[in-house]
């Protein structure tokens, strides 16, 4: 069977930024791997961009198989201008999941966790406040469909695998999450379709949504 090309395309671009809808199974920049040096979605702008005489300059990142938004600064000033609103958490995240389980919709969740790693691109570990970094995630669950429910989740924090973490916390099954909740399917169901930049920071345009792919207007 022949692989699947995961690509991107670009929402937004001016002289300042640019905002990407990336792929699910699609790096973000490379990895440990050498098979990645090449196949990332930085690797990709870095191209298109020298085209112009610019550079991306990463801001922020999604796993392997999470699909959604992701912004890139195309000068080293912004970069840090928009990574210290991130540290700020001054950004609204919105995205959206799917559970396996058929939950009652408009039953809203906060969970806090401090979670760790056992190393660079490792297993994400549950752990406590003085070992671990703290993750603040908000998940409201929304409509059904077909294979299960439709989430909609907002993250103060960007801890790798949170939102992973806080689905499996609730005893949850995030569908194609192999990792954390061993739910395969045709691919993982976690997409980041909202970002919302503090007006402070002087963008041009600070508000970026694509179409959510499963929940309900």
């Amino acid at each position: 069977m022949k692989r699947r090309i995961p690509y991107y395309h670009i929402v937004y671009e001016d002289a300042d930024i640019l905002v990407v809808y990336k792929e699910r199974d699609l790096f973000t920049i490379r990895t440990s791997d050498p098979k990645t040096s090449y196949s990332n979605l930085y690797r990709f702008l870095e191209m298109e961009l020298s085209k112009k005489g610019e550079r991306p300059y990463l801001v922020h990142r999604l796993d392997y198989e999470t699909s959604g938004l992701l912004i890139f600064a195309k000068r080293l000033e912004i970069q840090q201008k928009l990574q210290s609103c991130f540290e700020a958490r001054n950004v609204v995240r919105k995205y959206e999941a799917v559970v396996a389980e058929k939950l009652p919709s408009e039953q809203h969740y906060d969970i806090r966790q401090f979670l760790t790693s056992n190393g660079k691109g490792g297993r994400v570990y549950l752990t406590d406040e003085l070992h671990g970094k703290e993750a603040i995630t908000h998940i409201v669950t929304k409509n059904p469909i077909q294979i299960g429910t439709a989430l909609s989740i907002s993250i103060e924090t960007g801890r790798r695998a949170q939102i992973r973490l806080a689905i499996a916390s609730l005893g949850w099954h995030l569908l194609g999450d192999n990792k954390y909740s061993k739910t395969p399917a045709k691919r993982m169901y976690l997409n980041a379709y909202e970002l919302e930049f503090p007006r402070e920071t002087g963008l041009k345009q600070y508000y970026f949504k694509v179409s959510p792919l499963w929940l309900k207007p």
